[in-house]
């Protein structure tokens, strides 16, 4: 009998997870939208890693994932009234929940796209995490979610230094 016929090892091959295709399957951006949309995302957005308000970006991006083409930039919108209010725990909870809710999109979507064969990777939404960089490297984070939003039309930088989305207003979050 070889291993392979054993029922034991028939069983687990056939309760394998499926691998990812080695073919990539081409996406639109009409269906890719709709896939984040779908996710959860409140409006998306794409940058090629060439246009130039990625310039100062780009070597940091390509260190943590060299197959990159194009960013999807994706809003998630929080909540006006709880962001509003004096009630900081308030506020916080709101800006954690939609934080949580921004990283789960991504994971999602990279989900969705390795199941297509196509490689995609989603940084944390927040909290810069790379202090390995700092203070002799200029940048503590993947990418920088703010310019690449703009860079997707997804709205402009207020003199605040918030991104002001033309529907929701600066009570978002993003996502890439």
């Amino acid at each position: 009998m070889k291993l392979e016929d054993h029922p034991t090892v028939k069983k687990l091959l056939d309760s394998a997870l499926p691998s990812v295709p080695v073919m990539p399957q081409a996406l639109d951006a009409a269906s890719l939208k709709q896939m984040l949309l779908e996710a959860g995302a409140d409006d998306v957005g794409f940058v090629e890693i060439d246009r130039p308000e990625l310039d100062n970006q780009r070597e940091t991006i390509l260190s943590a994932f060299p197959y990159t083409k194009t960013l999807i930039s994706f809003v998630v919108r929080m909540n006006r009234e709880a962001i509003k209010t004096p009630a900081r725990s308030v506020s916080n909870l709101e800006f954690h929940h939609t934080g949580d809710q921004v990283n789960d999109i991504a994971r999602t979507v990279v989900r969705l796209l390795e199941d297509k064969g196509i490689r995609a990777m989603n940084p944390a939404m927040g909290f810069p995490m790379e202090m390995g960089e700092f203070p002799d490297g200029d940048k503590i984070w993947i990418v920088s979610h703010k310019p690449v939003a703009v860079a997707a039309g997804l709205g402009m930088m207020g003199i605040h230094r918030n991104i002001i989305h033309p529907v929701f207003g600066n009570f978002i979050l993003l996502g890439v």
